[in-house]
């Protein structure tokens, strides 16, 4: 699996691999690949969009909306688990 360079510094930076394992060492579905990398680039994207001269809080909202429906995806999906670690310093889900 390729990895873009926001993933990879999102998934390195906590010192977690972008390799397709889930929380039990059992790799992930095609699906579930799919969700937890929509959701590290999108947290990359808010981190980025945060620091960003044109910042627009209706953007920023639509990116945690965005973010959320990652989330709960994931979670749908069987690893809600591996997404909230991801998530922890970003969000705190309830």
């Amino acid at each position: 699996m390729q990895t873009s360079k926001d993933e990879t510094e999102v998934g390195t930076a906590r010192g977690r691999s972008t390799e397709a394992m889930g929380m039990k060492g059992e790799p992930l579905t095609p699906l579930q690949e799919h969700y937890i990398s929509l959701l590290q680039r999108l947290v990359a994207l808010k981190n980025s969009y945060q620091t960003d001269a044109a910042f627009e809080q209706w953007l920023m909202g639509a990116i945690n909306k965005a973010i959320y429906s990652a989330l709960r995806d994931c979670i749908e999906s069987g690893i809600g688990a591996m997404a909230k670690e991801l998530l922890h310093p970003e969000h705190q889900v309830n």
